[in-house]
């Protein structure tokens, strides 16, 4: 297990090891994206840099405050009430070392290490789960309203054509025996030359169904 005093422990070493060495340490992390690089276990790093006696040593050691961190995991100014519980759990971490990164450059090699305590790596698991937890239900609200707008136009474009529809199943041609959809799509147009063929299929199609269900059709 690791505990926020290894990681102090380590930090304190590697201090240690830096003064004796000449060193300078640069509180910050190296960007590493396009360097080869070695991982360093963290109780190796002090002899290293004994060993090595690197001009250079990147280290950052964060100090825990659940507030904050809760504020960067979900990129939000204001905590709802779920987050607000998960930094109330961590609270008594504040102050504590969370996060520990090292490195150092030898022959163009990135040693680097980062090591975490337990129970940040635990607040971290909960963080992810309570986002995912906030995503689903995201999710589910917006599904629910696109499938209430849905509804809301379908009612909208229905009371729309209702006139429509009216107006074609009043008229003796549409209710002819053995009239073809084609025809009745023409005999539509020509009742309505104003709408173009989309609204009258739909015209159509909605007259045609009625007609079926009021068992008017021969």
């Amino acid at each position: 297990m690791t505990e926020s005093a290894d990681l102090d422990k380590i930090a304190k070493e590697v201090r240690e090891a830096a003064d004796a060495c000449g060193s300078m340490i640069l509180e910050t992390i190296l960007a590493s994206e396009n360097l080869p690089a070695v991982a360093i276990d963290g109780d190796t790093f002090p002899s290293l840099v004994k060993h090595l006696r690197p001009r250079l040593i990147y280290m950052l050691l964060t100090q825990f405050d659940a507030k904050e961190e809760t504020e960067a995991h979900f990129e939000v100014e204001e905590l709802d009430r779920d987050m607000k519980k998960l930094v109330a759990k961590y609270r008594d971490k504040d102050g504590l070392s969370s996060r520990l990164v090292l490195g150092l450059m030898a022959d163009g090699i990135l040693h680097g290490i980062v090591e975490t305590a337990d129970w940040f790596d635990e607040f971290d698991i909960e963080a992810d789960e309570l986002a995912e937890a906030r995503h689903q239900a995201q999710s589910e609200v917006f599904a629910q309203m696109q499938e209430a707008d849905a509804r809301s136009r379908e009612a909208e474009e229905k009371k729309r054509l209702a006139p429509y529809v009216k107006k074609l199943m009043a008229d003796a041609r549409f209710l002819a025996p053995k009239i073809s959809a084609a025809k009745r799509e023409a005999l539509a147009e020509t009742l309505f030359p104003d709408l173009d063929r989309s609204t009258v299929r739909k015209i159509v199609e909605k007259a045609a169904t009625d007609l079926w269900l009021s068992g008017s059709e021969k």
